[in-house]
């Protein structure tokens, strides 16, 4: 019979529970605190007219075409979720809608200078393709730097950070172009 507790299969399981424990506290996940700025139009804030630039895919979904829209905003508000709002509701003059009417809306939660877009699971079975992904991500990215002052975006899926819709790899946060 052979001996199972030689002095090699003890130095193995030792080399393997040393580099499972260093694996576990050097790959520890940290958790971030985010903020959600909820929409509240309490008529006791002051409102205030601003241009919204959304960011809509041409017509063969190649690039964007850039839409303004004129809304009142009110100091409690989330612009960059009411941007995502009016994503939603689609082009209103040529061009086509990068986010569907048909699936949950993306909640935009920011936190400093990073905002952190929390899409649906939905989204990541739409089965896009590469192309409609790109078009979908980046057309969020490009509205919500288009509305203010943040420097990058960071996408989750179902309140979990995501690694990837399908094709597009999203472990690395979106930053401003400069």
């Amino acid at each position: 019979m052979k001996k199972y507790f030689s002095i090699w299969n003890i130095i193995g399981i030792i080399v393997v529970l040393i580099g499972s424990l260093f694996y576990i506290f050097s790959h520890q996940i940290t958790k971030t605190e985010i903020v959600n700025s909820e929409i509240v139009n309490d008529n006791s804030t002051k409102s205030k007219k601003v241009v919204l630039k959304l960011y809509f895919a041409n017509k063969d979904a190649t690039g964007f075409i850039v839409e303004k829209r004129n809304i009142t905003v009110y100091d409690n508000d989330n612009l960059y979720q009411i941007a995502i709002n009016e994503l939603i509701k689609g082009p209103k003059q040529i061009g086509k809608p990068i986010l569907s009417q048909k699936v949950p809306t993306p909640t935009v939660f920011i936190s400093e200078r990073t905002a952190y877009v929390d899409l649906p699971s939905s989204y990541a079975k739409l089965g896009l393709g590469t192309r409609g992904e790109t078009i979908l991500i980046y057309g969020i990215a490009n509205t919500i730097f288009g509305q203010g002052s943040i420097d990058e975006i960071r996408f989750l899926v179902s309140g979990r950070p995501a690694r990837t819709l399908g094709h597009i790899s999203l472990v690395e946060p979106i930053r401003r172009s400069r």
